[in-house]
Parts: C-alpha cells; sequence; structure tokens
C-alpha cells in the first residue's frame, strides 16, 4: 500500500522498517598468536580485525543498533519496534522476468483445498463432499454450461478486467448453528453420545468466530497469485493518453475484519511481499446506514426485511424432507436431550466450519452422500429465495456495483447516487477510471445479488427451487457461485475492430445469451457495445428507493428476476 488514502481505515503495523538492530554480527577474524608463536593478548586491532564486507556490515549494524538503541523489541502499543528488521541489505541478485499472462497463453484450472482432508468415505471420483457444502465451500474451477476455456484468444488483446470476489473461509458469525448445538445440546447437564455419537462426550467447541481461518488467508493469498499470473500484464497496461501517467492501481474492501484481511492476503499473492508501496487499498466503511456497494444491505431495507421471503419457510420444509432418517439414527445414540431437526443440520453446519477452520471434523461421516447433497440444495434455496433472482429487492440490491462496472468500462464518472453508490468515495484519487485492472472484496450474498443486476437468467433456468425434491439440471447451485473465496470478473478485448466483453465466475464462463444483443456464443462472448446498451437499460429500470425503502407486500407471484411484483412497479 502506497501512503493512505483519504477515508481508507488501514492500520499499518510498520514492521518493514530498516531502523532497527540487527541480525547476529559476522564471525571476527582474531590472532591468538604473536611474532614468536606464543599466545598473547591480541590487540584491539587483531580482536577486531575483519575482512572488507564484514566491515561494511558491522557499520550498517552498529548505525542501525544505534538509531533503535535502549529498544526492548516490542513497543508499549504491542507492535514490532526496530530490533527484527526485515531487510538489512545484502539481497543478492533480483532481477524479475516479464510479467505472466497466462488468461491468453494457458488460462489454469483450480482444485486446491489442502490442507483440508474430509472422510475418504465422502471423497471419491464420483463425489466430493467439499462441493456440497453450500457457500461454505472452497471455491474450485465450475462449468456453469459453456464448455470453452476463459483464455483469451490468440487474435484478441485484453483491455481490462474487473474483478468481484468474496473473502475466504472463516468461522462461522456470531451466534450461528455451530455454537448453539455446543452449548444447548452437547453443554446440556445430562447429555450423554453412545455408538457414532460417543466422541461427542468429550467435544471441545474449538471454532471462533467471524474472522478467516488460516485456511481463509490462504485462499486469498493463492486467488491473488492466481490472478496475477492470469492477468499481470495489465500492469503495464499504457495510460489513457500518451500525456498522462499511470497511478498506482486502487483495489477496494470494507473495514469488517475478515474483509480487509482478505484483500491484504489478495495483495501479498498479487504483489508479493513487501507489498505496501505497490498499490493502493481503499478499505471503506461497512456499517449500518452506511452506503456501500460493497456492502448494500446497510441501506437496503428492504433486502433485510423477513415478510419478502419465503426462504426460511422452504428451508424447513426441505430439512424436514432430507434430514428425517438422520434425524431418528441420530436421535437414538444421544441421552439427556432431544435432538431436533435444526440440531441435526447444525451438526452439518459444524462439519462444513471445522473442515476450514481444523482441517478435518468427526461430523461429516455422520451424514452419506444424499444427506450432504440434501445439505447443499438447503443452501440453493436459501440464497435463491433470500439473496438472489427470488428476493424482490436483490437486484436493486447489485445495482450500486453494476453502476461502478459501467463507470469504469465507459470511462464515465458517476454524477447521479441513486442507489448504494458513495459520492464520498467517487472521486478521481479514490475511484479513478483508467485501471486496466480492477479488484473488489465483498460478501457471498452479494455476488448473488449482482448476478441478479446484470440479468444473468441462465442461473435462473430451472425456475424456482421447490422444496419437496431437488430438480434435474438445477442451474442455482450456491457452491459453484457464491463459494469461500468466489471470484467473478469481466473480460473486455478487442479483436480488431470489435470490443467483446464476458463474465468468469469461478473459471465457468457464463452464458450471455440471453441479454439483448449478445445472441448466442460458444465462448461466452457478447459484443461490448450491447451488453453496455442492455445494461444502461436494466440498470435504467431499476428503482432503488422503491425497491429497497417502499413498504411494499411480497404477493402471491413467485419472484423471478429480483425485482418487485410486475403490478408494483
Amino acid at each position: 500500500m502506497a501512503p493512505p488514502l483519504k477515508q481508507a481505515l488501514l492500520d499499518s503495523d510498520n514492521d518493514a522498517e530498516t531502523s532497527s538492530s540487527s541480525p547476529l554480527l559476522p564471525t571476527a577474524n582474531i590472532s591468538r598468536n604473536g611474532p614468536s608463536g606464543t599466545t598473547t593478548k591480541p590487540s584491539l586491532y587483531h580482536r577486531l580485525k575483519l575482512d572488507y564486507l564484514s566491515t561494511a556490515a558491522l557499520l550498517v549494524i552498529v548505525a542501525c543498533w544505534a538509531s533503535g538503541a535502549g529498544s526492548s523489541g516490542e513497543s508499549s502499543s504491542g507492535k514490532k519496534s526496530g530490533s527484527f528488521p526485515t531487510n538489512i541489505g545484502f539481497e543478492g541478485p533480483t532481477p524479475t522476468g516479464v510479467e505472466a499472462f497466462a488468461a491468453a497463453t494457458a488460462y489454469p484450472s483450480y482444485r486446491d483445498t489442502s490442507p483440508i482432508r474430509p472422510p475418504s468415505s465422502l471423497r471419491n471420483e464420483s463425489f466430493n463432499i467439499l462441493d456440497y457444502l453450500g457457500n461454505l465451500s472452497p471455491w474450485h474451477t465450475v462449468n456453469h454450461g459453456i464448455d470453452a476455456s476463459a483464455q483469451v484468444p490468440a487474435e484478441c488483446k485484453i483491455e481490462q478486467v474487473q474483478l468481484l470476489h468474496r473473502h475466504g473461509a472463516r468461522y462461522p458469525t456470531t451466534g450461528a448453528g455451530p455454537a448453539e448445538f455446543a452449548k444447548n445440546v452437547v453443554g446440556r447437564e445430562g447429555f450423554k453420545g453412545t455408538g457414532e455419537l460417543a466422541f461427542l462426550n468429550d467435544f471441545e467447541y474449538k471454532l471462533g468466530a467471524e474472522i478467516l481461518t488460516p485456511f481463509g488467508r490462504e485462499q486469498l493469498f493463492a486467488l491473488g497469485v492466481s490472478f496475477r499470473t492470469k492477468y499481470g500484464q495489465l500492469l503495464d497496461a499504457p495510460a489513457l493518453s500518451s500525456t498522462a501517467k499511470r497511478n498506482l492501481p486502487v483495489f477496494r474492501t470494507e473495514s469488517q475484519d475478515r474483509m480487509t484481511k482478505s484483500s491484504l492476503n489478495f495483495a501479498a499473492g498479487f504483489f508479493g511481499i513487501p507489498y505496501e508501496e505497490q498499490y493502493h487499498q481503499l478499505i471503506t466503511l461497512e456499517w449500518p446506514h452506511y452506503n456501500n456497494t460493497l456492502s448494500p444491505y446497510m441501506t437496503c431495507i428492504n433486502a433485510n426485511r423477513p415478510d419478502l421471503t419465503v426462504g426460511p419457510a422452504k428451508m424447513n420444509e426441505w430439512i424436514s424432507v432430507y434430514l428425517t432418517d438422520a434425524w431418528k439414527r441420530l436421535g437414538k445414540q444421544v441421552e439427556g436431550v432431544q435432538l431436533t431437526l435444526r440440531d441435526v443440520f447444525n451438526m452439518q453446519l459444524m462439519c462444513a466450519y471445522e473442515l476450514v477452520a481444523l482441517g478435518g471434523s468427526e461430523f461429516c461421516a455422520l451424514f452419506n452422500e444424499d444427506e450432504w447433497r440434501g445439505f447443499e440444495y438447503a443452501h440453493d434455496i436459501q440464497f435463491w429465495y433470500i439473496f438472489s433472482f427470488g428476493q424482490p429487492s436483490q437486484a436493486a440490491l447489485g445495482l450500486g456495483w453494476v453502476q461502478e462496472w459501467l463507470a469504469r468500462v465507459t470511462k464515465q464518472p458517476i454524477v447521479e447516487f441513486n442507489s448504494t453508490t458513495n459520492s464520498s468515495y467517487h472521486t478521481t484519487e479514490l475511484f479513478p477510471l483508467d485501471q486496466a485492472l480492477y479488484v473488489d472484496a465483498t460478501h457471498d450474498t452479494i455476488i448473488s445479488a449482482v448476478l441478479t443486476t446484470l440479468n444473468l437468467t441462465s442461473f435462473a433456468s430451472s425456475g424456482p427451487l421447490p422444496s419437496t425434491h431437488i430438480p434435474d439440471n438445477l442451474s442455482f447451485v450456491t457452491s459453484k457461485i457464491s463459494p469461500f473465496a468466489a471470484n467473478l470478473h469481466s473480460q473486455i478485448v478487442s479483436c480488431g475492430d470489435e470490443r467483446r466483453v464476458r463474465w468468469i465466475l469461478n473459471d465457468g464462463v457464463v452464458p450471455l445469451d440471453n441479454i439483448k444483443g449478445c445472441g448466442k456464443s460458444s465462448e461466452g462472448w457478447c459484443p461490448l457495445d450491447a451488453f453496455v446498451s442492455a445494461m444502461i437499460e436494466r440498470t435504467s429500470s431499476i428503482r432503488w428507493e422503491y425497491d429497497c425503502l417502499e413498504p411494499f407486500e411480497l404477493g402471491s407471484e413467485p419472484v423471478l428476476d429480483g425485482r418487485p411484483s410486475s403490478r408494483l412497479r
């Protein structure tokens, strides 16, 4: 990060400074023999007789020590002082090569979930439990119906990439199902587990809350490395005009701990260590009543109204279908407490969170493959009806970010702030329009909302999700849309005289044939002018103030496009 921007709330550790004490001194070359060969007391000169490099190093060491003299190695604030510098010189040769551009040469796939180790019975050639954990799944390369790779064609030149990514794997939110199970079931007086549940007699709840797990940090570091490898050459893109100077890129995130840490881990992977002077990290405020396109639910009241969704009821109906057998089976193996269906669902949640926090979990093998497929579908129901096409304020929720996407593509600043866009962050410094690569960090529910705003109806093609069974060829699968470290990005390319755009979600090309003017493309491309025109029309039709603030009722018609009923618009 370069010097902090206005509105940025980043707290720097300053642990890369070099005004400090040094590591161990080089060994002195001391003579212990006099001219006659007898042992004599060495002179001061001989005791400090060093070779040339050691002398130079000693001078640096003494100077550094003097500047940090009196330091105990840690300041009263608990932060590192100058005793342990990260740069003492003597680096050796440091030439680097040209920027990688794998997006144009060999677009990679991704499937690294090490060091997570699910039970072998739930991870085989035909089934992998990590693909059936809904939004708690680790991200991996998926397919959205187009078999083409996201590799840029040889005849095309990539102009711009905009990335919107989720944070990495985290602990449960405060008071969520796993903690509830540990306290109200295992922690209840008289509880005893038998059979498969005997391990609960010595169970210790080990999960934190809200923040990234170590695996979550790894995910974002790896994502940063991946995007540098795919799109590194965009850092060398020329400025908009021959007289302009390209500034450091601005990446955006929010003030919530896991959001900030996700972005910094991404930066460490993308830029390498130290990354502070290679870009600007804008940390926007995530707090109730503050407009923020990366956490827009803070001001869109209707997105949080329980009476505007049938999601919880549908989810409970489905849980009673797919978990009844497990509830009966596991209920026979406990004493002192009567398990509920919600308790059994929380046991599945415990497995999902322990996998990404601890690497493994004894809860996973308690359920069979069909019960894990049911767990995934429970999250599909949740996200469809609460956070995407099936909730009437979701198109408005993603509106602000899509407006920003359009501004970056057209290079026209936003002049009307009629959504969750925040004018305080829309200055030429904080919201530049001359970058070839943009990176924004957000939450799972915002990615699913943005898909709704973009009108990417291929995800809605199988229609509203029933609560009685899992449909064949289901188009809306949460683990493919908003897993941990989910990443949605647009590619804008020029191919001769034509400029094109396409969208990539978790490495899968998204069909755009439903978008006005796009037509069918085996590689997911759409003429850029046509897509921009369709998005201007789409965003202009969404009435944020009404969809987010008006106290309308849900109505009896199913919601299919993230908007209020047509009779209310």
